[in-house]
């Protein structure tokens, strides 16, 4: 079974887009029958209508759709620990409600984690990319809709087929986890609220010896900085939400380096400043290395 995680917090519209094109590559390549979905509302404002989207898209669904609403905001570390503790597949993905998934790089993703059993979690590329510029590909043209993004997605995929190259740095966009990660290291860290949850899980991965790869064949639409979009549509200035999203960066920052290394500078400015063959050099423990999935909380989450 593959499992699909989508949470939201607002762009119901864009959301909505993305669940659409998730379920006609599916469609495409038959494998709606062996398709669940894990939708999460992050509390959002009832106006934006998030949660009755979601039921409207499982009411219409031939697939097992999980439906959530959190009473706390999760922001992404929790929404993706939820995700995959409530996912059943063997192939589990997370993806970010602004995405626009084509059938080609469900395919070329799905295939490149088939290749080699130490693969862990793989990504594609995409116009924008955090933390990866190298991973970012941007089309030669202005599209104009989804035509336009399907036929650059299968380009790419014809031309670099099944070529991928090795991460060291997770940047949980739009990835695949596979289950043996989950049986290895559990689920994210929720100490981490919002930033640096993606870091962390990634070094778990590679600490258990697994790898997380970057399929150059598959390539998807980004739209990028949704949250803070949509802070700004609700009449908050850009500066502002740039500063509250920093003062989130440097408290999940402080986290980080409890957890792992005292040592770092106290002022986060980018991941070159983490030396990670130290990281990978720590003895390994229960502690440092596997969060449990989550379980039944009724306080924090409705299943709706």
């Amino acid at each position: 079974m593959l499992s699909f995680i989508v949470p939201a917090r607002s762009l119901r519209d864009v959301t909505t887009e993305c669940l659409i094109s998730i379920n006609t590559a599916l469609h495409q390549l038959g494998l709606l029958p062996h398709a669940e979905y894990i939708l999460l509302d992050d509390q959002s404002d009832p106006r934006e209508g998030i949660s009755e989207m979601f039921t409207h898209f499982r009411a219409s669904s031939p697939c097992p759709v999980h439906v959530a609403r959190f009473k706390q905001w999760q922001h992404y570390t929790g929404v993706f620990a939820y995700g995959l503790s409530r996912a059943r597949g063997d192939s589990i993905f997370f993806i970010s409600n602004d995405m626009y998934v084509t059938p080609s790089w469900l395919r070329t993703v799905l295939a490149v984690a088939a290749t080699d059993n130490s693969i862990g979690i793989v990504r594609g590329t995409a116009e924008i990319v955090d933390s990866f510029p190298q991973h970012e590909v941007k089309p030669p043209f202005e599209d104009r809709g989804p035509d336009d993004i399907l036929a650059f997605s299968e380009y790419l995929s014809k031309v670099r087929g099944l070529e991928h190259s090795d991460d060291t740095i997770l940047s949980g966009d739009a990835v695949l986890i596979r289950r043996n990660v989950i049986d290895a290291i559990g689920v994210m860290d929720r100490r981490f609220f919002g930033y640096f949850g993606d870091p962390d899980y990634g070094l778990r991965v590679r600490r258990a010896g697994l790898r997380m790869v970057c399929a150059k064949g598959a390539w998807l639409k980004h739209y990028g900085q949704g949250h803070i979009k949509a802070e700004i549509q609700k009449g908050a200035k850009a500066d502002d939400a740039n500063a509250r999203r920093r003062q989130l960066v440097l408290a999940a920052w402080a986290k980080f380096r409890e957890k792992w290394d005292k040592t770092l500078p106290e002022v986060f400015i980018n991941t070159d400043q983490i030396d990670w063959a130290k990281l990978m050099a720590l003895p390994k423990s229960r502690e440092l290395d596997f969060v449990a999935p989550v379980g039944h909380e009724p306080g924090v989450v409705e299943v709706l």
